[in-house]
């Protein structure tokens, strides 16, 4: 019985670490790699497992593109969205709109005359506070994604998916243009005549013949021999970080 005990209490402690392996930080935190989802962690995102108070901050924000703000000195990445990068471009009615832009507007917009209360309890890849703010009591995350400025990022759940529902139906923001979702144009994929041109492209994502995934950084030996092949899993990326989390290795050199 003694011995049953034993284990299980074994078992208990060690879960954590057979579901997605990892070290851990002084304070019990990481960064989950593999198999995240037997846990209900985020891949890439800073999590610990003793769980951190959350932290709040509260001020006016200085606002760095759609879903990303400044307080004081910590930077924030709203969490539960996704809006257009500063630079994208979508369609309306076959021209360019800069939708990149209009988003940093929208939230600029929303952020006018009151200071924001945001609160989170992790951090990502970027060592960004992933944040959840409000501007008295309204919720800035889900009026991005109810006016259609931003998307709700499903992949990391769906607390905003009703909201987004509602602009779609009502073809607010995005929902009235053509556009690419922000994780896709992060990779490089582009509306037809906004094809992301080779010289382009910093970090190129190329799998080869035997299906390695490598990654070339723009100055290295071979980033200018290689020719982007979206067809065949080749991508282009914002940040080393994005590749290796898509499981990139980089190129020797």
């Amino acid at each position: 019985m003694q011995k049953a005990l034993l284990f299980l209490s074994l078992f208990v402690v060690a879960w954590p670490l057979i579901a997605h392996p990892g070290r851990t930080a002084s304070d019990g935190c990481h960064y989950c790699r593999t198999n995240c989802s037997r846990s209900d962690a985020l891949e890439g995102v800073r999590h610990c497992h003793d769980a951190p108070p959350e932290k709040e901050i509260t001020g006016n924000p200085h606002v760095i593109d759609g879903d990303s703000i400044r307080i004081a000195d910590v930077e924030m990445r709203l969490h539960g969205i996704d809006a257009p990068e500063a630079t994208q471009l979508c369609l309306v009615k076959g021209d360019d709109w800069a939708c990149g832009k209009a988003a940093t507007e929208t939230l600029s917009f929303l952020s006018a005359g009151a200071p924001f209360r945001c609160t989170w309890t992790e951090r990502d890849g970027y060592n960004r506070a992933l944040a959840t703010c409000f501007r008295k009591d309204k919720n800035i995350n889900g009026m991005m994604v109810g006016v259609g400025m931003a998307l709700a990022y499903r992949h990391y759940g769906d607390t905003y998916a009703t909201q987004e529902d509602e602009a779609k139906a009502a073809k607010r923001g995005l929902w009235g243009s053509q556009f690419i979702p922000p994780w896709d144009w992060r990779r490089g994929v582009r509306l037809s005549g906004h094809e992301l041109s080779d010289s382009g492209c910093e970090i190129k994502g190329n799998v080869n013949r035997k299906g390695i995934k490598i990654y070339h950084v723009k100055g290295w030996r071979d980033h200018a021999k290689v020719k982007l092949k979206t067809e065949e899993g080749d991508q282009c990326f914002r940040s080393v970080f994005d590749a290796e989390m898509a499981g990139f290795k980089p190129a020797q050199q």
